[in-house]
């Protein structure tokens, strides 16, 4: 089958590999349309993300749905030819974390295109991935291939809302119009918010932030830009400091930020304030039981996050789609088109 490898920092390369065979319990994916995570540019523009180092040269890509070619011993028969949306995360089940249901916070989590487990599991960006059965979530006919690979970033977006407690009448700030915030965005407005703002400095951001239902998008670089009245929860989407420092000025007394982006290693907390104005500072990492809700959420309409994707490149462009995405600007998600 044909690949990418990542090999080092802006070192993407082709190659053909052995396809894979499934194992009892798994079965084979034939990969249709595969997303680009900030995680995934990550990796391509340091060579890791955190303490994340790949060992070895690692096939990048979580976010990915496609076809059940084969089957492995035991794995159901009705799955065969299925259209599926995969979901990346392969929980051990049984350490303290998992049996409590926060399986995200697995010991021993193995993961789809992430150096986070060693050895590491091969992702979306190459032809074939062997899955087990469990994590393969039959499509409906009607949704696309685009809106399928966005099942898993939807799915971080439904995390980080269920651990600020949900979101229904309450206003909400976002800092990064990146493909999660906007994802929080979207779904904030479906779940019932009564003001959701975005603060991003980048012009098609703040646009692709009013374009899906916020109330208000604005530039923190700006002095004088109208950044509303302040909210009780703050979602930080950027991974940057100042983002972080935007969220804790902007929440209001007993407000709660939710940290999603992944941030510089060492960032300086105001912990005084914190403490006076009881400020909860939560962390949302991937996700934990909402991919199937997601997929629902999707399947029946109520976020409709298509026009997020702003291109579909073939698997050989990968290094150029890579490069696109990391740009950020005039670009939200894109996709690899297998």
């Amino acid at each position: 089958m044909e690949a990418f490898l990542l090999h080092g920092p802006k070192d993407l390369r082709p190659a053909t590999l052995p396809r894979p065979r499934p194992a009892p319990g798994e079965v084979l994916v034939r990969v249709r349309r595969a997303g680009i995570c900030g995680s995934d540019i990550h990796y391509y523009q340091h060579g890791r993300i955190g303490r994340f180092v790949p060992l070895r040269p690692l096939v990048l890509g979580h976010e990915f749905a496609g076809e059940v070619a084969e089957l492995g011993e035991g794995a159901p028969a009705g799955l065969l030819g299925r259209r599926v949306a995969v979901d990346p995360s392969i929980p051990c089940g049984s350490c303290a974390h998992c049996r409590e249901g926060r399986y995200n916070l697995c010991s021993n989590m193995r993961f789809f295109g992430s150096a986070s487990c060693d050895p590491h599991l091969d992702g979306g960006f190459g032809q074939f991935v062997t899955v087990p059965a469990a994590n393969c979530h039959p499509l409906p006919d009607h949704l696309g291939w685009a809106e399928a690979a966005m099942v898993e970033p939807l799915s971080v977006a439904l995390h980080a809302i269920e651990r600020a407690g949900g979101v229904s009448g309450r206003s909400v700030l976002i800092t990064g119009g990146g493909t999660i915030g906007l994802l929080i965005a979207l779904a904030a407005r479906a779940f019932g918010a009564r003001h959701v703002a975005l603060a991003d400095p980048l012009p098609f951001a703040r646009a692709q932030a009013l374009a899906v239902g916020a109330d208000l998008a604005f530039d923190p670089t700006d002095p004088s830009a109208d950044q509303g009245e302040g909210c009780e929860i703050a979602f930080e989407a950027a991974g940057a400091a100042s983002a972080l420092g935007l969220a804790l000025a902007t929440v209001r007394r007993g407000g709660t930020i939710v940290q999603v982006g992944t941030l510089p290693a060492e960032v300086a907390l105001p912990l005084n304030d914190i403490m006076a104005r009881e400020l909860r500072l939560l962390g949302s990492f991937r996700f934990a039981n909402v991919f199937a809700t997601a997929l629902a959420l999707l399947a029946r309409g109520q976020i409709a996050p298509g026009a997020l994707v702003s291109a579909a490149y073939p698997l050989a462009r990968l290094p150029e789609a890579m490069s696109r995405a990391a740009g950020r600007d005039g670009v939200t998600k894109i996709q690899i088109d297998l």
